[in-house]
């Protein structure tokens, strides 16, 4: 049986091959944090693989979304 980390990083390989340009050392700790918050949430040992893609897949969005923000707050100033 696979373990939850195993299972991010199966889900982040095979459904977001974006996460391939980063450096090993990048895509680890991007693993490691997705990992880490799906093991704080409630019962994350019942979690499916579609709930870690659609979690992965917001984290993208937000992150995204703060750049971009981050890059408009700075051009405006």
């Amino acid at each position: 049986m696979q373990t939850i980390y195993h299972i991010v990083a199966e889900v982040c390989a095979r459904d977001f091959p974006i996460l391939a340009k980063l450096s090993v050392n990048q895509g680890h700790k991007f693993i490691d944090i997705i990992y880490e918050d799906i093991i704080s949430g409630d019962n994350p040992t019942e979690i499916t693989e579609q709930q870690i893609f659609d979690y992965v897949e917001e984290f993208i969005a937000k992150s995204i979304t703060k750049m971009l923000i981050s890059l408009e707050e700075t051009k405006d100033a």
